[in-house]
């Protein structure tokens, strides 16, 4: 699911938010990023911790978005029953994925958001880094 995160690497700290602000149908109970710097070239891991409202959803979209050192690299765009089990029953879920992160130098900010078949909002999270 993460694996569109590589862009992320040694930083001297990372700041990860709920990007829709508590909006979203999903309620996020928390968010992870460690180790806190990411170490190139090991691997780096977020999760989530969120809950599911009555009556559950189908699946929908997760859209995973890049911006290096300012520059929006384009997004993609896939179906988010790959990510997650579907359909999406009501309850409370952990997950975790990790990735290698290569060697890179700057500012990244990586955005993903998931969306319903009708475009409602379930989840948005965002990490920022500086990576030197």
């Amino acid at each position: 699911m993460f694996y569109k995160l590589i862009a992320l690497s040694t930083a001297t700290s990372a700041l990860i938010s709920d990007c829709y602000k508590g909006t979203s149908l999903f309620a996020i109970q928390g968010l992870g990023f460690w180790p806190d710097p990411a170490i190139r070239n090991e691997n780096s891991t977020i999760s989530f911790a969120y809950t599911v409202p009555e009556p559950g959803f189908p699946g929908g979209t997760s859209t995973y978005s890049l911006t290096y050192n300012f520059i929006p690299i384009s997004p993609s765009t896939e179906d988010l029953c790959k990510s997650v089990t579907c359909p999406i029953e009501p309850g409370t879920y952990n997950i975790s994925t990790s990735s290698t992160f290569p060697n890179l130098n700057g500012n990244v900010a990586v955005k993903i958001e998931w969306k319903s078949p009708t475009d409602e909002k379930l989840l948005c999270a965002e990490i920022k880094t500086k990576v030197q």
